[in-house]
């Protein structure tokens, strides 16, 4: 999917209802800082295969601080990443 289509599948009434029913799931808290807020939460895909066909474990609720961090950090990485490896890592370091 092209960044054009994308940023036209977030417009459509299925894009809007299953970002409002993850974002009720995970109670508006970020992954990666646990910050909870009503407003500035992005649903980050795990996999850009996933978007039009995405379920709840294909994304994950990111502040935008942390979406910022994850994006730079997949663009470095050559979207190697793992994300949940690297929340865990962060949540242990931060504790």
């Amino acid at each position: 999917m092209t960044a054009k289509e994308k940023t036209e599948y977030r417009k459509t009434k299925q894009w809007i209802a299953f970002r409002f029913a993850v974002l009720l799931k995970r109670n508006y808290s970020c992954y990666m800082c646990t910050i909870i807020k009503k407003k500035g939460l992005h649903v980050h895909h795990l996999d850009s295969g996933t978007y039009g066909k995405e379920t709840p474990k294909d994304v994950v609720v990111l502040c935008a601080g942390c979406h910022k961090l994850v994006h730079r950090l997949q663009s470095r990485t050559k979207n190697k990443i793992n994300i949940n490896r690297f929340c865990s890592r962060l949540k242990e370091l931060l504790s």
